[in-house]
């Protein structure tokens, strides 16, 4: 039958509904007290996949009841089923949590009946008295966190971003003309109304707010509801963008992140981590204070002021859920359980050292990495020897816990580091120079920084004594505890704290196994040391991964015994200072300046063969990675 065909309603009423059946009961009283004379409209409900499905009896109701079934299929699916069978001219839809005014069918007929443009009309959704009593329900009532009444003019037009479905009614001809709801990209109750919006704008449909129309919401919404929420409507907007976001008419919808611009997926991503790992522990501590304040049995009134400080709280620290779920479907990565949990137990650590003629400071090294061991984050120990004279090598091969490389002569730093790679067995593997003196929990917040980002490179630390912005200055006296003291100090103040950077020093360098995999080893061009760590680090970045000094960290690099090795160390940097500035196409003189002067490489395309240095075992053939070795969180570590 044709809409408005004999004896058809002018309204039809869509309500898909989920699990709800008191509400909907509650609904469905108040469509029989409606001022709408019971021939005039028709209701038609849409049984989403209840797991017990929902009992009416449509007979039980003077107007035309309509009950339909479908396994569940999310509400856009529902509304789609509802409107193949819509009679009416007019459709409007409403939430199964609803409790229409009791003029409301009879007004949204009469407003479009004075209306020849084409106008989607929307109505109020205020919660209901009963809701209004537990507090977050308070803080989200006249605000913009949920809908955005708070700023709506009455009886003006407002663009797609405003068509919800909780309370507007619209043509049939223009539903079906735009080709109904997206249900298969927006399958859950967030996103999909807005996005047939901005379709229907393309038709020329605005939304026209009236006042009058009143709907009354019928729920409560808990704080960490809202936030789950926050978490879908950051997915939902990703999809939204993706399918629209070439669109002329497409602007980026009014979100939780106020004022956001449309950016490149790249910066979205990077932002996204930025808020989400900044604000991930101000979320949780107001997420467990409302927690409280909600499981009060006695109902609150909360103060204006109070309830502005909630809601900027609110509207500043759900972005981490939102960010979350953009992550989420962008880059296929929930970063909460890193943030909530820290790192993965049991995988292994490769540590790479190289050993040249200073005893004592091996010894440090390695009673350092003794001594702030953790059994959550196993790890090996590789100790390449180059060709050391005062007894170095003999010592580390009476080391039970080490496995030792011997050279007989200095090969330099980037041979012996490629000398290891193959036969590193982490997931992970750490090049640390024997003079740099690791903390505790150094290992733990390197691997955060490695594991929070699936797109982290290289990792590092801050020191006394490094360069590319990692050096900091040591507040305390150079004794281990007194270093230990401080490094703590340094934890607990810049916790999760960290800078990109292009390059980085590898006096203590962590390096995924991804990025290994990807761009080989160290450019041996660079013997016997200095730029090594540049180039390597550098073609992380152009590979596509992005650096990471971690700010959280703090080693202690020893600086030069005598000036012999001092002045060696300068004349190797200013050798190949020359070298990296060749192989890079940098000007003469430039490549030990600032960061900046490798924009001109960053804003190019790289192929991964230009980046990749293949890794070769001791006949000159191409060496393989082993596969990475995991440990359980108990086992003995070597």
């Amino acid at each position: 039958m044709t809409p408005n065909s004999g004896n058809a309603p002018e309204l039809s009423v869509v309500i898909p509904t989920f699990g709800r059946s008191e509400k909907l009961e509650n609904l469905l009283k108040r469509c029989s007290q409606q001022t709408l004379a019971p021939r005039r409209f028709e209701v038609i409900v849409v049984d989403d996949g209840t797991p017990e499905p929902i009992a009416i009896d449509p007979a039980a109701y003077r107007f035309s009841l309509s009950v339909l079934r479908q396994d569940n299929a999310g509400p856009g699916a529902a509304r789609n089923r509802g409107l193949q069978h819509c009679r009416a001219a007019l459709v409007l839809f409403l939430n199964d949590d609803s409790l229409p005014a009791f003029d409301l069918f009879e007004k949204h007929l009469a407003v479009h009946a004075t209306r020849t443009d084409k106008v989607a009309v929307l109505g109020t959704f205020d919660f209901t008295a009963a809701a209004m009593r537990h507090p977050f329900v308070q803080v989200l009532n006249d605000s913009d966190l949920l809908f955005d009444y708070f700023r709506m003019r009455d009886g003006a037009l407002h663009p797609w971003q405003y068509f919800w479905t909780c309370n507007i009614s619209l043509p049939l001809a223009a539903l079906r003309e735009a080709g109904g709801f997206d249900a298969k990209t927006f399958p859950e109750p967030i996103c999909e109304d807005v996005e047939l919006g901005l379709r229907l704008a393309k038709l020329g449909y605005s939304v026209l707010f009236r006042k009058d129309l009143a709907c009354e919401h019928d729920h409560i919404l808990s704080v960490d509801s809202y936030f789950k929420r926050a978490v879908r409507l950051g997915v939902n907007l990703a999809r939204l963008s993706n399918k629209h976001g070439r669109d002329p008419l497409f602007v980026g919808p009014k979100t939780l992140a106020s004022g956001e611009k449309r950016e490149s997926a790249a910066n979205t991503i990077a932002l996204a981590l930025t808020v989400s790992e900044a604000y991930y522990a101000a979320a949780a501590d107001f997420l467990e204070k409302m927690r409280r304040m909600e499981a009060s049995e006695t109902p609150v009134q909360l103060a204006p002021e109070k309830l502005a400080q909630l809601r900027s709280m609110t509207q500043r620290l759900s972005l981490v859920p939102f960010y979350r779920g953009k992550l989420m479907e962008l880059v296929g990565f929930d970063p909460e359980p890193v943030m909530r949990d820290g790192p993965a137990h049991g995988k292994l650590t490769s540590i790479v050292v190289i050993s040249f003629d200073a005893l004592d400071q091996t010894r440090a090294c390695l009673e350092r990495l003794r001594a702030t061991r953790d059994a959550r984050h196993p790890t090996e120990i590789l100790f390449i020897d180059n060709g050391s004279t005062d007894g170095s090598a003999e010592f580390l091969a009476a080391q039970p816990d080490v496995s030792l490389i011997r050279n007989t002569s200095n090969l330099g730093a980037p041979h012996a580091r490629n000398q290891a790679i193959p036969h590193a067995q982490g997931e992970y593997v750490v090049f640390l120079d024997n003079d740099a003196m690791v903390t505790p929990d150094w290992l733990a917040r390197l691997l955060y920084h490695a594991e929070v980002d699936p797109r982290s490179g290289c990792i590092a630390p801050t020191a006394d004594r490094a360069a590319h912005g990692q050096q900091i200055a040591m507040n305390c006296a150079n004794d281990p505890e007194s270093i230990a003291e401080f490094a703590r100090e340094i934890s607990r103040n810049l916790d999760r704290q960290y800078l990109h950077s292009p390059v980085l020093a590898s006096f203590c360098l962590l390096v995924p196994r991804r990025v290994l995999d990807t761009i080989g080893g160290f450019d041996e061009r660079f013997t016997p040391w200095g730029f090594e760590d540049d180039d390597f680090t550098l073609r992380s970045t152009l590979a596509g991964f992005k650096n990471r000094c971690a700010r959280d960290v703090f080693v202690r690099h020893e600086a030069y015994s005598g000036r012999g090795k001092l002045e060696r160390h300068v004349q190797h940097l200013q050798a190949n200072a020359e070298h990296f500035a060749a192989k890079w196409g940098l000007p003469a003189g430039d490549a030990g300046k600032s960061d900046s002067r490798l924009a001109p490489l960053l804003a190019r395309h790289w192929s991964r063969d230009k980046l990749r240095i293949p890794i070769v075992n001791a006949a000159g053939q191409a060496a393989l990675l082993p596969k990475p070795v995991r440990h359980d969180s108990s086992s003995q570590i070597s």
